[in-house]
């Protein structure tokens, strides 16, 4: 595939702010794809706010009903759940025709200022469609498939509907942007009929406006499931009242919401159980066929929309089918990510799915934007390459001697075709053959379904090259995020620190700011590193904690003496007499009872320490049985 690149200008983090794009330099009069490279670069505004009429046709309603919030003068074309959905249908159809008359000057004041935008489902694509073909205006619009990944993401579970949708698309559309952040790899876009040969244009950024997101990867061990380890972070939260919380320009911050990114609706559920989470509490995202799955009480939908006062719930959770192009906004939200690789139609795409997710948070303000756990599970493949290209070949031979017979068959027989496939049962399509139902020319006959082929390609190689090998799963993630603007010995500091063990952390932290203190502000700024050791780092010292041997009880005590030094001289100030002797029994009473009262549990007073707090002379004398002995005596205060 010929790749043009587009060299974004300096500085610059919005497509909006390269006008030059939608004026000469994207081929907006033909179909071609464009690769926006990063999320969040306002990719979708950018065609709304233009002055062309456009088509945003969005694989996700949640993403469209935001846009028409945001844009109250566009046209959702969107059907509720109703009893006469037919009728429903032909209804909007109608009002979708007066919003056409309005912006095309059928009005006795003159047409509206703005040109017609319209936003669609694939679904409901086919009805805008027809509505602008009857009108001679298919033409004059640009079609906008936004976040087109997902075409082949859905394909293995929805069936002929993504594939109906790119072939009637491609053949009544003239204008089409296939626009992606992370679009279907290369190597997979050429055999797709539709997106062979298209012009394919990516935008390189400058790397000044791209920030590095900070993973946290935790392997799940056995036993583990998501559902358990929410059940520690919504058990850790309650207790603490945060998340995460990092230091940020010298201020300690704090994550109090979190977004959660699950597999399956199932999950949601079990989660929402078992920690008796209130629905003014939990914000759930899911496709609206799942949203009956739901518990009582708990709806899908309802998330904030407003970024100039965002208001969330403390946890969000998401599935799979229902993050693409949603924009989240928070002041402070953290990102946890389970990729769970049981069933095959749940697996996560990493080269997909990943990058989609770390770039949902829109607010630059969220410290904790560009940082995310992931939990994952590998599982070794039982198919191997072998056995997979030959189920695939033989596949591909048997479904184009299926539409061979097709074609050459008198009309009766290629009925009989028809039938067979529309009543073969949903679980046994695509296991012998790629053949489904097609709809042209308004006559439903049976071809080709390259998209769901090609999911299965990609499925087989995330599974096989992936899941089962951390390492490699690891590595994808990195390369799918472009994770390439943090100094390479930070990285490698943050991926020894998420894995060692627990009594090596403190030594290897403390070794690593004593070498590189260069990167202070960064290791400050990770929220997945312990914030016990930025203090005792900060305020004991490298030596300090060396000489203590990086042992945490020991640091414990030493920081809080430390912390507690003002505290102990006020005590000592009030307790001891200037002027007199004190033994150094009495001295040692003494102090302990301070020690106690402000909360030093474990530390054990010694005489010599009250010259750490008040001027003291030490003197022999006789006491009152005649022994001699050491006497503390307290100076002037």
């Amino acid at each position: 595939m010929n790749m043009i690149q587009i060299d974004m200008p300096e500085k610059c983090r919005y497509m909006s702010d390269y006008d030059r794009l939608l004026k000469g330099i994207l081929p907006i009069d033909r179909k071609f794809i464009l690769n926006k490279t990063i999320t969040g670069c306002g990719g979708t505004s950018m065609f709304i706010n233009s002055s062309l009429p456009v088509v945003i046709i969005s694989p996700r309603i949640q993403v469209l009903k935001e846009k028409h919030k945001q844009h109250p003068d566009t046209f959702l074309f969107h059907i509720p759940l109703c009893n006469d959905r037919a009728e429903a249908i032909r209804e909007k159809m109608q009002d979708l025709g007066v919003y056409l008359d309005c912006h095309q000057g059928n009005l006795p004041f003159g047409q509206l200022s703005r040109p017609p935008r319209i936003l669609v489902t694939l679904d409901s694509s086919d009805k805008v469609l027809s509505v602008l073909k009857s009108r001679g205006m298919t033409d004059t619009f640009l079609f906008v498939v936004d976040e087109f990944q997902c075409l082949m993401g859905d394909a293995t579970f929805k069936g002929s509907t993504d594939m109906n949708f790119l072939v009637y698309l491609d053949r009544e559309a003239r204008r089409i942007c296939y626009l992606s952040a992370t679009p279907i790899p290369d190597i997979f876009l050429d055999n797709i009929p539709q997106f062979a040969g298209i012009p394919y244009y990516k935008l390189e950024w400058d790397p000044e406006v791209i920030e590095e997101p900070t993973l946290k990867e935790v392997r799940m061990k056995s036993g583990e499931s998501a559902e358990k380890l929410c059940a520690r972070l919504i058990q850790r939260y309650r207790e603490n009242g945060y998340f995460e919380r990092k230091v940020l320009q010298g201020n300690v911050v704090y994550s109090r919401e979190a977004c959660i990114f699950l597999n399956e609706v199932r999950s949601i559920r079990n989660i929402i159980g078992q920690n008796n989470l209130k629905p003014d509490e939990v914000t759930i995202l899911c496709s609206e066929s799942k949203a009956s799955e739901l518990p009582k009480g708990f709806v899908a939908g309802g998330l904030c929309a407003d970024r100039n006062n965002p208001v969330n719930k403390t946890f969000t959770f998401c599935t799979k089918a229902s993050f693409e192009g949603v924009d989240f906004y928070s002041t402070n939200a953290s990102t946890y990510i389970f990729i769970n690789a049981g069933k095959e139609w749940q697996t996560l795409d990493i080269m997909l799915d990943i990058p989609q997710i770390l770039g949902r948070q829109r607010l630059d303000m969220n410290p904790f934007r560009y940082d995310a756990t992931i939990y994952y599970k590998t599982m070794p493949e039982r198919v191997t390459k072998e056995e997979f290209e030959r189920k695939q070949s033989e596949m591909e031979r048997k479904s184009q001697m299926i539409l061979d017979t097709y074609n050459n068959a008198p009309d009766n027989a290629r009925e009989m075709f028809i039938e067979l496939y529309r009543d073969k049962a949903t679980d046994r399509r695509f296991v012998d053959d790629y053949i489904d139902l097609i709809r042209e020319n308004g006559h439903t006959t049976i071809g080709f379904n390259y998209l769901v082929m090609v999911a299965r390609w990609n499925r087989w190689h995330q599974r096989n090259y992936y899941y089962n090998n951390s390492c490699r799963l690891l590595t994808s993630i990195q390369d799918a995020v472009r994770m390439c603007q943090k100094p390479e010995e930070l990285k490698q500091f943050e991926s020894w620190y998420y894995n060692a063990p627990q009594k090596d952390r403190l030594a290897g932290y403390a070794r690593f700011r004593k070498q590189y203190p260069q990167y202070d502000s960064l290791v400050l700024q990770n929220p997945f590193i312990k914030m016990e050791f930025h203090h005792w780092y900060d305020t004991l010292g490298y030596e300090e904690l060396s000489k203590l041997g990086f042992q945490e009880t020991d640091m414990e005590r030493a920081y809080n003496t430390v912390c507690a030094q003002e505290t102990i001289r006020d005590a000592c100030r009030r307790t001891f007499k200037a002027g007199v002797s004190y033994s150094r029994q009495e001295v040692k009473g003494m102090l302990q009872k301070i020690y106690d009262s402000i909360g030093l549990t474990g530390k054990t007073a010694k005489a010599k320490e009250l010259a750490q707090y008040l001027p003291v002379i030490e003197r022999q004398r006789t006491n009152e049985k005649g022994k001699r002995g050491y006497f503390i005596e307290i100076r002037e205060i």
